[in-house]
C-alpha cells in the first residue's frame, strides 16, 4: 500500500489533469455565432502632398474616436466570416491650431490669421470579412481581413487670411473641396486586423482589436488666395489628395448567441 503522502499526490495531480481538461473542454471556443461592439480611437496617417490642405480639411494627424458593431459566424473551429459596421467621429480637439501652426511656419513674410474651426472628416464603413482563429483555453488570437464600402463627411471649406508684415492689406485663403458631387465621398475600403480575445465565461468574451483601414476615395481640393482690397484672384491651385487611411486600435465586448 502506497505512503498516504503519495496518495494524496497521485490525487491532487489527478484532480489537476481532470480540472484542465475541464478547463480545455469548457474554455475552448466554441461559439459559433456572437455579436460585439467595440470603442477605440483611429489615426490617420495618410501623406499628404499639402500638409495645410490635409489639416484644413481632413483630421490630418489627430486621433478619432471610433464606434464598431459586429456579428461574427464560425463555420468551423477555426475559419469564420463576419459582416462589420464602423462610425467615425472627427475630433474636436482638433486641427485649428495645427493649421494656424503650419501655416507661421512658412517664415515667407506675411501674418497668418485663421477664424474657421475645422472639425475634420467623420463617416462610416460598412465591412465583410473572413477570420481565422488560433485557440488555447482563455485565449483566442485571429487574423482578419475585410473588404467593403466607406462614406466621409468633410469640412468642405476651410478659410485664413494673411497679410504682409507691416501692412494691413487683408488676403484671403480659401481652402475648399472642388467636387461637384453630394457631399459625402465614397470608395472602397481594405482592412486587415489582428485581434486578441480573452474568453471570461461561457458567453462573454473581451477583446482588443488592431487593424489597418486603406481607403481609395481621392479628393480633389483647392486653395484660392484673394485679395480682398481689390477682390483680385491672386493664386489657384488644385490638388488631388487621399481622403486618408486609418489605423485604429478598439476594445470590446462579446456575446456569444450560439455554440457549436
Amino acid at each position: 500500500m502506497r505512503p498516504l503522502p503519495l496518495r494524496i499526490s497521485a490525487i491532487i495531480i489527478a484532480a489537476i489533469c481532470t480540472l484542465s481538461s475541464h478547463a480545455e473542454e469548457v474554455f475552448a471556443y466554441a461559439d459559433a455565432t456572437s455579436i460585439d461592439l467595440s470603442l477605440g480611437v483611429s489615426f490617420n496617417i495618410a501623406n499628404y502632398h499639402s500638409e495645410d490642405y490635409g489639416a484644413a480639411l481632413f483630421s490630418g494627424r489627430i486621433g478619432n474616436p471610433t464606434l464598431a458593431l459586429r456579428v461574427h459566424h464560425f463555420f468551423s473551429r477555426h475559419w469564420g466570416a463576419y459582416i462589420k459596421a464602423e462610425w467615425m467621429q472627427n475630433s474636436y480637439l482638433c486641427s485649428q491650431k495645427t493649421v494656424l501652426n503650419k501655416l507661421h511656419e512658412r517664415n515667407d513674410g506675411f501674418d497668418y490669421i485663421t477664424t474657421d474651426k475645422p472639425k475634420g472628416r467623420r463617416g462610416y464603413a460598412l465591412l465583410a470579412g473572413a477570420s481565422y482563429r488560433f485557440d488555447k483555453l482563455r485565449w483566442s488570437l485571429r487574423p482578419m481581413l475585410a473588404v467593403g464600402f466607406s462614406s466621409y463627411n468633410l469640412n468642405r471649406t476651410f478659410t485664413a487670411f494673411r497679410k504682409a508684415e507691416g501692412t494691413n492689406r487683408l488676403q484671403e485663403m480659401l481652402y475648399a473641396i472642388d467636387q461637384p458631387e453630394h457631399r459625402n465621398l465614397c470608395g472602397v475600403v481594405v482592412s486587415p486586423a489582428l485581434e486578441a480575445t480573452l474568453h471570461v465565461t461561457r458567453r462573454i468574451d473581451f477583446f482588443c482589436n488592431l487593424a489597418y483601414e486603406y481607403n481609395s476615395t481621392r479628393v480633389w481640393q483647392k486653395l484660392t488666395i484673394t485679395d480682398l482690397t481689390s477682390g483680385r484672384v491672386l493664386d489657384s491651385i488644385l490638388g488631388h489628395e487621399p481622403i486618408g487611411n486609418n489605423i485604429s486600435a478598439t476594445f470590446g465586448v462579446r456575446y456569444i448567441i450560439t455554440h457549436r
